[in-house]
């Protein structure tokens, strides 16, 4: 009996540091709206804005939290993720008259960032 208590006390003496550890994340969601570059069709406007969503879930969490927070944030480096993409083309007429096209990406993504107060 002796021994189940002194087992059972020692697990649970080695799964607390374990679990404050693991703890003190929470999810978060944000997005950021990326332009690309003008171009004269609606067309180049749109196939560039498919090539900016498929760079952009082709990169690793790493290379998305580089992207989106500052190295000094408290963040779980691999937790990021899109959970969206879309884009629009923004249409305007330039000053030399000419009607210009820009694809604006707006992206959703998701990542674990430590709650204040937790170190």
């Amino acid at each position: 009996m002796k021994r189940l208590i002194s087992l059972v006390s020692l697990i649970a003496l080695t799964a607390t540091p374990i679990a404050a550890f693991a703890g003190g994340y929470q999810w978060t969601n944000n997005s950021k709206t990326i332009q690309g570059h003008v171009v004269d069709s609606k067309q180049a406007a749109y196939d560039m804005g498919f090539e900016m969503i498929k760079n952009y879930q082709s990169k690793s969490s790493k290379e998305l939290r580089d992207e989106f927070k500052s190295a000094f944030d408290m963040v779980d480096r691999q937790s990021f993720s899109i959970t969206n993409a879309k884009v629009t083309v923004d249409e305007f007429l330039q000053d030399d008259g000419q009607i210009a096209y820009q694809p604006i990406l707006n992206v959703k993504y998701e990542y674990r960032m430590r709650e204040p107060g937790n170190r």
